[in-house]
């Protein structure tokens, strides 16, 4: 895990020093050290992890709540999460403003529904502290294209870039488990703070629908941190994987 570790630092100082933008976030595939994470990913070996089974009686540790949570290391340029979700249990609609995010399901099965924000301001959080507050209190809605609605399962890889799919929600099938690495990470600036959202689209006030139009997908601006969604709970656990053993993997 260090090794990873190692190059998701290299990584980040690469996005840094490129300003976190847009541009180079969105063209990150492209960088040699981005498809070295995604080999390291690619080949992870979950009992390194700490990881003892795949389901909640097999592993009880890691599936103490609905939503369980890992993070392995991180600050406001990275973080290496791991998340463990019961069957069942819903992952609420959010966005990843600004960022990139490798997600790896390491097991499991997950339905995933992936959004795009519209218009320029909202998709890039083009807009202060003060007006992202009002934006909350007054449950400003958006409009959102629906991109994925599908069924991932088995050991699937996805990248989340600024620019495409860059909201999305899972339902879980089955006990899962799915490894996120965000570069740069959430910050409590407005620029890349996390949004839970509402899918609003058929209910009554959205301007087409009351038109007899067909819409977009909208999406209400609902709710961040420390205020989470009403029944959204995860429960925060410490690492069990072992460092020293997890560098043989990369």
């Amino acid at each position: 895990m260090k090794t990873l570790i190692s190059k998701v630092k290299h990584m980040a100082i690469k996005t840094k020093n490129n300003g976190n933008c847009v541009q180079f976030l969105d063209h990150s595939l492209q960088d040699p050290m981005c498809q070295k994470i995604i080999q390291s990913m690619n080949s992870i070996d979950i009992n390194k992890l700490g990881i003892t089974g795949r389901d909640a009686s097999s592993d009880s540790y890691h599936f103490q709540k609905n939503l369980n949570r890992v993070t392995i290391e991180g600050n406001e340029d990275y973080r290496l999460v791991l998340f463990f979700i019961k069957k069942g249990t819903v992952m609420p609609l959010h966005d990843h403003p600004n960022m990139s995010v490798y997600f790896k399901l390491l097991f499991g099965k997950l339905n995933y529904t992936q959004y795009d924000k519209v218009e320029e301001k909202f998709r890039y959080n083009k807009f202060s502290n003060d007006e992202y507050d009002e934006m909350l209190q007054t449950k400003k809605r958006i409009h959102a294209k629906k991109s994925v609605d599908k069924v991932i399962e088995g050991e699937n890889l996805l990248l989340v870039r600024p620019s495409l799919g860059n909201l999305h929600k899972f339902v879980a099938e089955e006990d899962s488990c799915f490894f996120d690495i965000c570069l740069p990470n959430y910050t409590a600036d407005s620029e890349r703070k996390i949004t839970y959202f509402n899918d609003v689209t058929e209910t009554p006030g959205c301007d087409a629908h009351s038109k007899g139009e067909k819409c977009d997908t909208i999406l209400e601006y609902y709710t961040t941190p420390p205020v989470m969604p009403v029944g959204f709970d995860i429960a925060e656990l410490e690492y069990q994987g072992e460092l020293q053993e997890a560098q043989k993997m990369f």
